[in-house]
């Protein structure tokens, strides 16, 4: 039955099916979004709309105590609907040229990973030149266009791409991981496609909510209230799934093994450690605090001092030479307080974080990787790796923290 289900919802055959969220005393009224089916973020399950992205709607709109109603349908008429002020919003999306002409998109809540799916051996340093598959309406379809990447075949669902490239009609197609793996639980037993093909990392996609800009012009705050609710609901880090930490490990370890090694961060170490092993907890929250307010002040007198250092210059020279790859680099003592690094962070005490207590708190491991962070303003995704650093006797003097650039690394894993 499932099977039946979902082959249908990826033709986008229209429906008018409407699933209504009901919230006690609405401003707004009912907020009018539409969407179609893409598997897992929409399905239709016994009649009713589910996938990750309406349960995190369900949730955001919950909390912030207000109702929407959602219709599925294809995708154009979705994006019709929203421009001609029949929908206040469509989801989910990745940001589009063609959207932000008319709506403004939310904060992130859900991320594609994107991967070239193709037969074995094939050269991809020249995507233009290769016959390339895309389902119509998508996001993938949207992002070869905005990359002037043409399109050599459009069809109506992922399972034609897959026959195509088996076919030889087309060289490659790009598919998020996890829709793919739906197209694999989901075909014959006796299909051997998946392991026909081979993938390829491209990026990762930020998926999200429009909300059509005539909506925001009635409701101002509306957007801010929806975005705050964002992390609660979908959480703030997505995690890597095992080959992807695999393959981060591998970057990371070529190019931060010589950086681990200098001399110069056990030497700051050992001079931030004795000053850091005399302080009361009271006096380290005190610094703090301090920190965080001099992040937005004029004068910054702890910050300057910290990124004066001469191992703050060099942790900024390893980041300008990775070429994109570090983002930000942060050296910390036995308190958890910053002993070095190449730019100002938002806190000076780190021993709260995970990658403390993994590391010095409560060691189990050399190393430990975060989730992948989105950041809106560089519209960058980034992982934080930590590394212990230990002294001649294997004891742990402190940790480097590496801010990365998480496509970046994957795409130098390949």
């Amino acid at each position: 039955m499932k099977l039946r289900l979902i082959s249908l919802f990826f033709t986008f055959i229209s429906a008018s099916v409407v699933a209504a969220e009901l919230a006690p005393a609405p401003s707004y009224g009912a907020v009018k979004l539409r969407t179609t089916i893409w598997p897992p973020y929409q399905m239709m399950l016994q009649g009713e709309l589910s996938g990750e992205s309406t349960e995190t709607l369900r949730c955001i709109f919950r909390d912030i105590n207000e109702s929407f109603s959602v219709q599925v349908m294809p995708w154009q008429r979705a994006i019709q609907d929203m421009k001609h002020s029949v929908a206040d919003g469509i989801f989910t999306t990745g940001p589009s040229p063609e959207l932000d002409e008319v709506a403004t998109m939310s904060a992130p809540f859900a991320l594609e990973k994107w991967y070239w799916y193709h037969a074995s051996g094939l050269d991809l340093s020249d995507v233009k030149t290769l016959r390339i598959g895309a389902v119509r309406s998508s996001n993938q379809a949207t992002w070869l266009d905005t990359e002037g990447i043409p399109v050599t075949e459009l069809v109506n669902e992922g399972m034609q791409l897959v026959r195509l490239v088996q076919a030889g009609r087309i060289d490659t197609f790009i598919a998020d991981s996890r829709y793919f793996e739906e197209l694999v639980s989901e075909a014959s037993a006796n299909s051997d496609f998946n392991s026909y093909l081979e993938r390829t990392f491209v990026r990762y996609m930020p998926l999200g909510v429009y909300f059509a800009d005539q909506f925001l012009e009635q409701h101002p705050e509306f957007i801010g209230r929806f975005n705050k609710q964002i992390s609660d609901c979908a959480g703030e880090t997505i995690a890597l799934n095992d080959l992807e930490r695999e393959n981060l490990l591998s970057v990371v370890t070529k190019r931060i093994r010589t950086i681990i090694d200098d001399d110069r961060l056990l030497a700051a170490l050992d001079i931030s450690n004795q000053m850091q092993r005399t302080l009361a907890p009271d006096v380290i929250d005190a610094l703090d605090v301090q920190w965080r307010h001099e992040v937005s002040a004029a004068e910054q007198p702890l910050i300057r001092e910290i990124i004066s250092r001469p191992t703050s210059a060099y942790l900024r020279s390893v980041k300008e030479l990775s070429n994109g790859l570090i983002t930000e680099a942060i050296l910390v003592g036995s308190a958890g307080l910053n002993a070095a690094q190449s730019d100002v962070t938002t806190d000076y005490y780190q021993a709260d974080e995970a990658a403390w207590k993994t590391l010095i708190s409560n060691p189990s491991s050399d190393y430990h990787i975060d989730g992948i962070r989105y950041d809106e303003s560089s519209r960058k995704f980034q992982v934080k790796v930590s590394w212990t650093i230990t002294g001649t006797e294997g004891e742990r003097r402190g940790i480097l923290i590496l801010g990365m650039d998480v496509e970046e690394a994957l795409r130098h894993s390949h």
